[in-house]
C-alpha cells in the first residue's frame, strides 16, 4: 500500500525579536497549547511574540506584530514601540522540526521576523500569557534552541502572570528558529539603521 502524503498547512504570521531594557523577551503559549507528559507533568512552549496573521490586520505582517505584542504585554500601547521597517528575515517555521511535542505536526507559518523594541523602560508583565521571559541578550546567545528542560532552569527570567491562578508547567521548550541568533550575531546589538 502506497504511502499517504499529508499535506502540509501553510499559515501566514508574524513574529517580533522583542527587545526591552537590552534584553530578549520571550511568551509562554497559552494553557489550552500545554502538553501533558508521563508521570502528570506538564510542559509549554516558549517563543518570540507574535502570531497568525488575521483579517483585522488587512494583510500586514507588521500590523499583526504590533497587535500580537500589544495583547501580549500588559500596559503597553502603540507609543511604547517602535518595530523595523521592514522584516529581518521571513522563515517558513516548520511546527514538526521546531516543536519537540509535536513532531507529527503538518502545520507551518511562513512567518515575517522584525525587530521590536518596547521603548518603555518600566517592567513589563504578561497579559493574556502564563507568563513572559525576560533574559540577557548574551544568556540568550549561549542558549541551546533545541533543548528541552525544567522550568526552574529559567527561574530568574520567568515574569509570572499573577493575574492568572495557575500553576507554570514543570518542563519548557524554545520554539525559536537559529535565525534569531544568527541575526543578533550578526547585528551585534547595532540596530540603529534597521529603524
Amino acid at each position: 500500500m502506497k504511502k499517504q502524503t499529508i499535506k502540509p498547512i501553510r499559515i501566514k504570521g508574524a513574529e517580533g525579536i522583542v527587545l526591552h531594557n537590552g534584553n530578549i523577551v520571550l511568551g509562554m503559549q497559552k494553557l489550552k497549547r500545554w502538553y501533558e507528559l508521563k508521570g502528570g507533568k506538564t510542559a509549554a512552549i516558549i517563543k518570540t511574540l507574535g502570531g497568525q496573521i488575521e483579517d483585522v490586520d488587512e494583510e500586514s505582517s507588521k500590523t499583526a506584530l504590533v497587535r500580537e505584542v500589544l495583547e501580549e504585554v500588559e500596559g503597553l500601547d502603540k507609543n511604547n514601540i517602535r518595530v523595523s521597517k521592514s522584516p529581518v528575515f521571513t522563515k517558513n517555521v516548520i511546527m514538526g522540526k521546531l516543536n519537540p511535542y509535536e513532531k507529527d505536526s503538518n502545520l507551518n507559518m511562513v512567518a515575517d521576523f522584525y525587530l521590536l523594541e518596547i521603548v518603555n523602560k518600566n517592567n513589563i508583565f504578561p497579559n493574556d500569557l502564563p507568563a513572559l521571559v525576560e533574559i540577557s541578550i548574551n544568556v540568550f546567545l549561549k542558549i541551546n534552541f533545541s533543548q528541552e528542560d525544567e522550568i526552574k532552569t529559567l527561574k530568574n527570567w520567568i515574569i509570572k502572570n499573577n493575574k492568572k491562578s495557575i500553576k507554570l508547567p514543570e518542563y519548557y521548550a524554545l520554539m525559536i528558529p537559529n535565525e534569531v541568533k544568527t541575526f543578533l550575531m550578526k547585528c551585534n546589538l547595532e540596530f540603529s539603521l534597521l529603524w
